[in-house]
């Protein structure tokens, strides 16, 4: 169970497996959130997502986060950032090329040297 997060000051997006599909926890969430310096908060659950628009001024993305770990709602330790997001699809798209590109140098060196190497084996 991964959260991804989402922050800039004054608005912070997490991802919430938990509330995913489960209105009740995700009527929770948005009460717990609901504090003094906080502007919006919307809470999908049918995605499991949470965007929380506040006053960086009077209350942080931190603070916000501590909340909904101290309730259950967020672990550190399986958290996500889109920069993790942007690791592993360079390092996927990286490796679907490499891939790639071997397979197609292969192709051109049998292409090119077929005939020899059938006439090698006769």
């Amino acid at each position: 169970m991964k959260y991804y997060v989402h922050h800039t000051p004054g608005r912070l997006r997490i991802r919430i497996p938990s509330i995913r599909n489960n209105p009740v926890r995700a009527d929770h969430v948005k009460s717990l959130l609901n504090i003094g310096g906080t502007e919006k908060i919307k809470v999908n659950p049918i995605t499991g997502s949470v965007v929380a628009t506040y006053d960086p001024g009077a209350v942080s993305g931190k603070h916000l986060l501590g909340i909904l770990k101290e309730n259950g709602f967020y672990s550190e330790d399986r958290t996500i950032t889109i920069d993790d997001q942007l690791r592993q699809a360079s390092n996927t798209a990286a490796h679907k090329f490499r891939r790639a590109f071997f397979s197609w140098a292969v192709g051109r060196v049998l292409e090119s040297n077929g005939l020899s190497l059938i006439a090698a084996f006769i």
